[in-house]
């Protein structure tokens, strides 16, 4: 398996190796639990990202007011081409109200991009259905996430990873499903 420079100033983390087998290629569920065991960091900058699966969930974070769960539409994505193709990299996309998506949220943004730039008729989030983005190829934006720390000690690079920011453009996909 290839593993990324080690002199980087990124850890060291597999990436899957390129195989034109179906047979070789992890299932996204295994994929998703690989970087949740061991999240992987590339450098940030624009990537070719394949949506592989679009999950709805609270995961528990800390927020502006403390530590809580605040529901979440999390995209994962996987880098297709260059020195990192093959690694996970998630989105997470607030919804700050369960049944409405306010036009200047994550999530509608990300999914205009995925419908061809073509606003929904309401903004409901029945009426934006997740399946817009599985199974697509974005040109998207990568950050690298240091973790704030109230004290004055650096956090173990175990908690950095890196997440897509923002989406640019549909390259492959039926905007239309």
């Amino acid at each position: 398996m290839k593993t990324i420079n080690e002199s980087s100033e990124f850890v060291n983390k597999e990436v899957y190796p390129r195989s034109n087998d179906p047979r070789a290629a992890p299932s996204p569920n295994e994929e998703i639990r690989a970087w949740q065991l061991n999240r992987a960091t590339i450098p940030p900058g624009q990537y070719l990202l394949l949506c592989i699966r679009a999950d709805k969930g609270q995961p528990w974070q800390k927020g502006k007011d403390g530590w809580g769960r605040s529901e979440k539409i999390i995209l994962w994505f996987k880098v297709i081409e260059g020195d990192f193709m093959g690694a996970i990299v998630p989105a997470y996309l607030p919804l700050e109200k369960p049944e409405r998506v306010p036009q200047g949220s994550k999530y509608f943004q990300f999914w205009c991009v995925a419908n061809e730039f073509r606003r929904p008729l309401r903004n409901r989030l029945k009426e934006m259905p997740r399946s817009k983005f599985e199974g697509k190829v974005f040109k998207g934006g990568v950050v690298y996430v240091k973790p704030r720390s109230t004290k004055d000690v650096k956090e173990p690079k175990f908690f950095y990873y890196s997440r897509v920011d923002a989406l640019y453009e549909l390259i492959i996909g039926d905007p239309t499903k």
